[in-house]
């Protein structure tokens, strides 16, 4: 399960990265889709490196 905390941030990172681009074009540009969008980037990118530094021993 450790080696897929990395994969899982990556996951994340693609779904809000996804999530801005269809709220831009379909012009629904809330501050609710596009804080979603960005606290999916967010946490994908914390979950990213735990799962490097926890496969690493750091």
């Amino acid at each position: 399960m450790k080696k897929y905390v990395s994969w899982i941030g990556i996951v994340l990172i693609v779904a809000g990265a996804i999530l801005l681009l269809i709220s831009y074009l379909l012009h629904h540009t809330t501050n609710g889709m596009l804080l979603t969008g960005l606290l999916l980037i967010i946490i994908g990118i914390v979950g990213y490196i735990q799962g490097i530094k926890r496969s690493q021993g750091y």
